[in-house]
């Protein structure tokens, strides 16, 4: 251990170097001129846009968040899920909140009897708690009208839970592109995904493949190698004032080679919005078959206001509030498995893998 804290020093060193240099390039994008911005995937030609507060009043603001738990046994797996959505109505201020399907509801247990391997089953762990959000928000749309639905997380499947092809799980995966699809063709509210601690660095790739590339600088190349290992989130801390948001940009992009249809991903745009001085900007999906830069700042303009409260804490409150709702503890999943235990006794198949009970 004393081996360890003898190096702190020297990477906290690094550490402050590598945010100064960040610091930095970040004054240096605030400089850049409009005009010098060119390309395709800036469509604002921007790199900063502010962002005026929307009148809230009569404003009807849907939040949907999932729970996810689960648990491989020898033969059997366990999923638990959970879904709210939080409806927050203004008038003078929040006016009233709706919970559906209920402030309390009941978790949906799947149980997997069939060999799925590790990689598949965390694959249709994640499908399951997607369905059941994505059912959720067509049940809202259907029933009463929202000026804005938020989703929690991105707004439509991450690639990391892209199944490979001949997967156990690829129809199941289908069958949910197809339900993300229905909502997204839903009419008329504004939709959007919050991803609340992004890891994508695709806007610092845009930064330095279509700005630096492009600007006069004697250190273009140590501005770009600083992006190198920057990710949006923390560039952005650096660019963006508080009531800022980015220019817009695809979610997609075609050289990406997106296992998602491409119908799907077409009208589907990101930018990232930072709404308090002390906090990082989080990025927004959103879905715009029209006009992706007057739905941009129709969503910011409300985000602004919803997540603006708490200056340490920039996220929506009624996503906050989905996400109290939906959260599941360990406790809940080992009753259910306790309790299925009791009935069918101690057979092989409830096991619990080797790993979790070593004797040593």
């Amino acid at each position: 251990m004393q081996e360890i804290l003898s190096e702190l020093d020297e990477i906290a060193r690094k550490v402050g170097v590598l945010e100064n240099k960040r610091e930095k390039l970040g004054s240096f994008l605030r400089d850049v001129k409009d005009a010098e911005i060119e390309g395709e995937r800036i469509p604002e030609r921007k790199i900063s846009i502010p962002v005026e507060e929307h009148g809230m009043n009569g404003q009807s603001i849907c939040g949907i968040d999932g729970g996810l738990l689960k648990k491989a046994y020898h033969a059997v797996d366990l999923v638990l899920t959970k879904a709210v959505a939080v409806v927050f109505e203004f008038e003078n201020g929040l006016g009233g909140v709706d919970y559906f399907p209920s402030p309390l509801p009941t978790p949906k247990l799947s149980v997997f009897t069939e060999p799925l391997s590790r990689e598949d089953f965390s694959l249709a762990a994640n499908l399951e708690r997607m369905e059941i959000e994505i059912d959720l928000a067509l049940g809202i749309m259907d029933s009463r009208e929202v000026d804005l639905l938020l989703m929690d997380g991105s707004l439509l499947p991450h690639p990391s839970v892209n199944p490979k092809k001949g997967s156990a799980v690829e129809d199941r995966f289908n069958e949910v592109v197809d339900m993300y699809g229905d909502m997204l063709e839903r009419p008329p509210c504004l939709i959007a995904g919050i991803s609340e601690d992004s890891r994508s660095r695709k806007f610092s790739r845009i930064v330095s493949d279509d700005i630096l590339e492009k600007v006069e600088s004697t250190k273009k190349d140590e501005l770009k190698n600083v992006l190198k290992g920057t990710r949006d989130t923390n560039l952005l801390f650096h660019v963006l004032k508080q009531g800022e948001r980015t220019s817009y940009f695809k979610y997609y992009d075609d050289s990406e080679g997106s296992h998602l249809p491409k119908e799907l991903v077409k009208d589907i745009y990101s930018f990232y919005l930072k709404s308090t001085m002390y906090d990082r900007p989080f990025r927004v999906d959103f879905h715009a078959p029209e006009n992706p830069g007057r739905v941009a700042d129709e969503i910011a303009s409300r985000l602004l206001v919803l997540s603006s409260e708490n200056e340490e804490y920039a996220i929506p409150t009624v996503l906050i509030e989905a996400d109290k709702r939906a959260s599941l503890r360990e406790e809940e999943l080992h009753f259910i498995y306790s309790s299925l235990q009791d009935k069918v006794g101690d057979v092989p198949s409830l096991y619990r893998l080797r790993r979790e009970k070593r004797p040593f």
